[in-house]
């Protein structure tokens, strides 16, 4: 831990390097946009051994910088923060060179410095401009001011001011335009970058000179054909093209895959996506998509797969046709921009190993997904059944059978808030493959998995997602809709088998609930029929039913849609924290102090004497 002040003994360990965008941009692997903009720019780096993260944070501003970790919806209530600046401009060698505080923000007010400083300063300095600090912390702290960065999504928020503070507790407040806050992926990314084949050819898939809305959010979709190959290819490599300057505008990317009968004069179509005068077979294919074969979200950098692994194309069973989805970021609302934005996809003729596929699980989109205005955590389950992966994995080729599980997407609509796939075999509960507490329906990536998960023949697959409707009066339902609500997985995986949708639906316990509360079809749809006790049933049906209908479908096969018993999770998994109580004062519980240097103001200027 490091006092406010310790920027002299820090500045005379570390190098200050007084690097450009770019260097940072090679020193450090990962890097995010913080506004639209590009005034104020994130870099980090990950030390999963030592469970910490290194950051960068470069703002043009000579004034005070702050950042910070959000504690789910990115607001500054609940945050945990640093606030630095350089003062005017002086050597470091006086006591009031540079200031790093961490705080803790209890609403929309200056935050509190907190009592257990867990923020490591690297070095600050005032160059060209431009504010650059760079720090690191531990991903959990232990500290119960500070929030814990965990994989999925991670809102991080930003402020600045053009002038320094007259003294740490008289920080002049930022104007509007000089905060945000951006969702990013700082553990779920790939971490190697390995060699390409040197046959290696790419392809892209991207808009083509596509005017933009000046709405603040908007969505444009296009229909695009993979290119036609003679013999199987793998894909191995995905990365975003992003046209220069709109770094800060493109938010998120989603390729879907189109049935193979789409029609072919709908290709190259390019337009707002789910507008009222979308082709439908556009709307079919992006709105629940036979499969989203890539995705990329602001922040993430190239997919790699596995390097005994590629995406086949080429084959008779391969994508045909895709629909581009790209969500665009113009809160300024900008007119007049012109992009041509996508991803290159980078494939080759050796093939590997092993071939990817892609596995839909969760909930199906229908009246069964139900969920009452008004609710803060309504929770909606979809399962794999036991059933279905005993039958569709056991002839994989892998000696035991089954899959292993390298990197999944979750998916819901507006509504959603979390959602995480967990994993169950024989009644135990293993490990969860992927969570995302914070999620962000305007930012959605494939989540790189620290570790690929085995998933046998038998085992059973649940997707749990939360829903928040407080803002609705009416019900929502399982639909395409972006007002509608999803409950589903894109799990990429490897060997490919033949089995690519294994969901649920909760029609007996809907049917069952129905039954005894509505009178009439349609008056569901009315705002007053939703009371407390009607909403209680519905949780009570869903959570006390012992059936479902469990729906396995494969390529070229027709989809089974049968009543089967709900996996149950008989021993829940019980997962290690790495805070361990170690003693007691009283009744408060003492956690253990992270061993840091304390050195206050006074000591500085004795060192400087």
């Amino acid at each position: 831990m490091l006092s406010v002040a310790l920027c002299v003994l820090l500045l005379n360990s570390f190098s200050v390097v007084q690097s450009s965008s770019a260097n940072l941009a090679e020193e450090l692997s990962f890097f995010s946009p913080l506004d639209e903009g590009q005034n104020v720019k994130l870099y980090w780096n990950v030390d999963t051994a030592k469970k910490e993260i290194f950051f960068t944070v470069e703002a043009k501003t000579t004034g005070w910088v702050g950042f910070g970790i959000s504690s789910g919806q990115g607001k500054m209530e609940g945050a945990d923060i640093v606030i630095g600046w350089v003062k005017d401009g002086q050597t470091y060698f006086k006591a009031t060179c540079c200031t790093l505080q961490d705080r803790h923000a209890d609403g929309r007010v200056m935050p509190n410095i907190d009592s257990q400083q867990d923020y490591e300063l690297i070095s600050l300095k005032e160059d060209n401009g431009k504010t650059t600090m760079k720090f690191k912390r531990k991903l959990d702290t232990c500290d119960p001011q500070d929030n814990k960065i965990e994989t999925g999504t991670t809102k991080v928020i930003y402020a600045y001011h053009p002038e320094d503070p007259a003294s740490e507790n008289s920080i002049l407040k930022h104007s509007a335009g000089n905060r945000g806050q951006r969702s990013v992926y700082l553990l779920n990314n790939a971490k190697n970058e390995p060699t390409l084949p040197s046959d290696t050819e790419t392809f892209d898939i991207r808009h083509n000179k596509t005017a933009l809305p000046s709405d603040a959010t908007s969505y444009i979709c296009g229909a695009f054909e993979i290119p036609k190959l003679n013999e199987t290819h793998h894909v191995v490599k995905i990365e975003p093209v992003i046209q220069a300057g709109h770094e800060g505008v493109v938010h998120h990317i989603l390729v879907y895959e189109c049935s193979d009968d789409f029609p072919k004069h709908l290709l190259n179509y390019t337009g707002v996506c789910y507008a009222s005068n979308m082709p439908p077979q556009i709307r079919e294919c992006a709105g629940l998509s036979t499969m989203i074969i890539a995705g990329w979200g602001i922040g993430g950098q190239a997919f790699n797969y596995p390097e005994h692994v590629g995406f086949a194309i080429g084959k008779a069973d391969s994508p045909k046709v895709v629909v581009l989805e790209i969500h665009y970021d113009n809160p300024r609302n900008l007119e007049g921009m012109i992009d041509s934005s996508g991803l290159r996809f980078h494939y080759t003729k050796q093939l590997r190993k092993y071939e990817a596929g892609v596995l839909l699980v969760g909930a199906e989109v229908n009246w069964a997904m139900s969920i009452p205005p008004k609710q803060t955590d309504w929770k909606i389950n979809g399962f794999c059944s036991p059933d279905c992966t005993q039958k569709g994995l056991k002839k994989s080729k892998l000696p035991e059978g089954g899959i292993n599980v390298f990197s999944a997407l979750l998916h819901t609509h507006l509504a959603g808030r979390k959602a995480l796939l967990r994993h169950m075999r024989g009644g135990v509960e293993l490990p969860e493959i992927v969570r995302d507490d914070n999620y962000d329906f305007n930012f959605q990536e494939y989540q790189v998995l620290n570790k690929e998960i085995f998933v046998a023949p038998g085992d059973a697959l649940i997707n749990v997602c939360g829903y928040d409707t407080n803002d609705r009066s009416s019900a929502t339902i399982g639909g395409l809709s972006t007002l509608d609500e999803m409950c589903i997985t894109f799990v990429m995986y490897y060997p490919k088998v033949n089995l690519t949708k294994c969901t649920s639906s909760e029609w007996p316990a809907y049917s069952s609930w129905t039954g005894k509360y509505v009178k009439n079809e349609g008056e569901t749809r009315e705002p007053g029929f939703w009371t407390d006790t009607v909403n209680e049933g519905l949780a009570k049906a869903y959570k006390d039913s012992d059936q479902v209908n469990i729906v396995c479908k494969s390529r070229g096969m027709r989809q089974s849609d049968l009543v089967k018993p709900k996996p149950v999770i008989m021993t829940p998994y019980q997962p290690e924290s790495s805070c361990k109580v170690v003693g007691s004062v009283g009744n408060k519980a003492v956690f253990p102090v992270h061993l840091g240097l304390f050195i206050t103001a006074i000591s500085l200027l004795a060192l400087t004497a």
